[in-house]
């Protein structure tokens, strides 16, 4: 039973943040599946957002590097949620170097990163800009990787509080429960302290 189908259920993160989140989640951990794992996805996906020219074909090095990119950011979402896991910011920073990204000024004054030359490396920049916008928003932070680590999924944390754990509480959240409780019954009944006689 895999949990992306039912997490598809929560709302999209807002705006651009949405890009990042189904970036992220172009690998479901708990069906081992993955949306950009060959050249020809990698570019369908892209071109699908956007963010790649007709003429550009992703190779096996863009796939690689954008799959890094994307745990990295992984790791990050699921430290958003408070899990204690490694995040190697070296990979987004030589994604972001590579990505050749330049500020751009727009007349009704806004101002948005856009890549130099029309590759992979500059959609992966592209991004990163968008994530460099919501740590600027705070919109960053609830971003959050599912608590269950077989799912792992990314989602946008809406919950008035700020505490969602799972992707999906019926799903991630139950089995987390009963995994807790399995593991009480397996340490078996606890000792009762008797007080010592007199």
């Amino acid at each position: 039973m895999g949990s992306a189908p039912l997490t598809e259920t929560r709302p999209p993160a807002p705006g651009a943040l949405e890009l990042v989140r189904a970036f992220i989640n172009t690998r479901n951990v708990e069906r081992r599946t993955d949306l950009i794992d060959t050249p020809a996805r990698l570019t369908a996906w892209l071109r699908e957002r956007d963010l790649l020219d007709p003429a550009i074909q992703a190779t096996e090095d863009d796939v690689a590097r954008a799959a890094a990119v994307r745990e990295v950011l992984r790791s990050f979402c699921l430290r958003n949620n408070g899990l204690d896991c490694e995040c190697d910011a070296r990979v987004l920073n030589a994604a972001a170097e590579r990505s050749g990204l330049l500020l751009a000024f727009e007349d009704g004054g806004d101002s948005s990163f856009r890549p130099r030359q029309p590759c992979v490396d500059g959609a992966i920049g592209v991004v990163l800009a968008t994530v460099h916008r919501a740590m600027l928003d705070r919109s960053w932070g609830k971003l959050k990787g599912c608590a269950d680590p077989a799912c792992a999924w990314i989602y946008y944390d809406r919950s008035k509080n700020g505490c969602s754990r799972w992707c999906n509480a019926g799903l991630c959240g139950n089995r987390d429960k009963v995994k807790r409780f399995r593991e009480r019954q397996a340490s078996g009944p606890k000792a009762i302290d008797k007080p010592l006689a007199q």
